[in-house]
């Protein structure tokens, strides 16, 4: 007789909850699940509970239950949070809580508003305030500023952006609207310790982040001093204009973006560099856990690196341990961690949903069609790649036809012939920087060829995003055609699923 494992019992939980989050997101106003509502659900999963709880079919039928439960709680704690606002007149001080975003012609601050109580300022971050500013001032992380402001509460202008909930998923509920800021040099005293600590510690990650940076810019010419710097520091903001357009049209912005697949891609290379120092594969993972956490501390911990992190590193995780195949629960776990601490991600954070689905679908799809390709002799890896980048392009078009509405056909063709090159790049690129420190003479010297292949791989995007169809609009799928392209995605997965037990 087929017995429930404890696996699928938990399984049920975790879906039913990502389930509920989701629910509780797209659905109506009048048809949301009020808190009364929710409460009857947990009264009926317990009743079921205490009549049965020996039987396995209950066990998972409660647990199912619960985790609707938990799913409709967070969610509609979430949305207590986003209520209207007064729009007040704001005068006061500011503490910086993330390094500036920085735009064409604009920068983004997203600043906590200071409670001083005996001259000591108390930053209160759980609710945020969006400012922006232009581009001749220069702000720190962690700063304090006086901001005089009047404080708005943010608007849905397009049907397909809710840019309220958008905000709302980072804490930020109000935009400073009209900001004039002056910079205020308070003793370090005055921070609360908390805070002290915090800005001490990105101080050090953020100098050393721009003294790297500065290196870069000094031994390689531009604009590949920007590709490289994109590659080991992460962001296509520092590309020209147009380089970064060729970029997007070919699919390759993961390679310099902070997203699931570019943490991959670093994990690897630090991964690699610890087995060419000698290290054992189990040694070899640890650095490369510690170097992608660096990474993500060093470009000052946004979210969505920190969410692109986690399923990197966990999905490196499943690659060591040969259980790539059977890691999609760990991924789901991963998943419903950092729903459970922020609901608006899983509908608002397209960051968030292209790490998941490429992790999910990497993991679902990869091992058995692996042996097909006999990747086990693989020159240059260029079957890894190409498979990869087609398993991970399947978990991700439905969300980029639906928030872009575009499609790259060369976007594999672009990706397998730039992709084998760029752990050798990170690799020597990587060198440089540490030969930089002790001759620079002997650093512009192996800098040479990294110069050479950066400019080649540039050339390459450009060359590809020439091709007429490089880009193709596909206009507006809708909900309808989301929701029909990812019922064929899970299809897919459950066939896979099935064929691998």
């Amino acid at each position: 007789m087929y017995q429930l494992s404890n696996s699928r019992i938990f399984q049920g939980f975790l879906y039913c909850f990502l389930g509920a989050v989701f629910l509780e997101l797209i659905l109506p106003v009048g048809w949301k699940i009020t808190l009364w509502q929710n409460w009857l659900i947990l009264v009926i999963g317990l009743i079921f509970f205490s009549a049965g709880y020996k039987k396995r079919a209950v066990l998972l039928l409660f647990f199912s239950i619960l985790g609707l439960f938990l799913g409709f709680f967070v969610t509609i704690k979430q949305f207590e949070k986003i209520h209207h606002r007064e729009e007040a007149q704001f005068s006061g001080l500011g503490y910086v809580f993330e390094e500036p975003q920085f735009k064409e012609d604009y920068q983004k601050l997203v600043i906590c508003p200071i409670l001083s109580q005996n001259k000591v300022f108390y930053p209160r971050c759980q609710e945020k305030v969006l400012l922006f500013d232009n581009l001749e001032n220069y702000y720190n992380l962690g700063e304090i500023i006086e901001v005089d402001c009047q404080l708005k509460n943010p608007e849905n202008k397009y049907p397909k952006f809710n840019y309220i909930n958008f905000l709302a998923k980072d804490k930020i509920y109000q935009i400073c609207q009209g900001a004039k800021i002056k910079k205020i040099n308070p003793e370090k005293s005055q921070l609360s310790p908390f805070y002290r600590l915090r800005n001490e510690f990105y101080r050090i990650i953020l100098k050393s982040k721009k003294g790297l940076e500065e290196r870069i810019k000094f031994i390689f010419s531009y604009p590949e001093s920007a590709y490289l710097s994109g590659l080991l520091l992460g962001g296509e903001d520092r590309l020209p204009e147009n380089i970064q357009e060729d970029f997007r049209r070919t699919g390759v912005t993961h390679t310099i973006a902070v997203s699931g697949y570019n943490i991959t891609i670093l994990a690897g290379f630090f991964m690699g560099l610890g087995i060419l120092v000698g290290f054992y594969r189990q040694k070899a993972f640890w650095l490369a856990a510690l170097g992608v956490v660096f990474f993500v501390l060093m470009i000052g911990s946004p979210n969505s690196a920190v969410r692109a992190a986690v399923m990197g590193i966990l999905l490196l995780w499943a690659a060591k341990k040969g259980r790539l195949a059977d890691s999609t629960l760990i991924i789901v776990v991963a998943a419903a961690l950092m729903v459970a601490f922020s609901p608006l991600i899983l509908l608002y954070d397209v960051g968030f949903q292209l790490s998941f689905l490429a992790s999910l679908s990497i993991v679902s799809f990869y091992g058995p069609i692996s042996d097909k390709f006999n990747i086990k002799s693989d020159f240059l890896e260029l079957k890894s790649i190409f498979l990869v980048t087609v398993v991970a392009q399947i978990g991700v078009l439905g969300v980029i036809f639906y928030n872009f509405e575009t499609f790259s056909p060369v976007s594999l063709l672009a990706n397998l012939l730039i992709l084998p090159i760029i752990p050798a790049i990170m690799l020597f690129g990587f060198l440089v920087l540490i030969l930089s420190f002790l001759s620079l003479f002997l650093a512009s010297f192996v800098a040479l060829p990294v110069q050479m292949a950066l400019s080649l791989e540039i050339a390459i995007i450009s060359l590809i995003s020439k091709i007429p169809w490089a880009s193709i609009n596909i206009g507006d799928i809708g909900t309808l055609g989301l929701v029909v392209y990812y019922t064929f995605f899970v299809i897919l997965l459950l066939y896979f699923k099935k064929k691998l037990n």
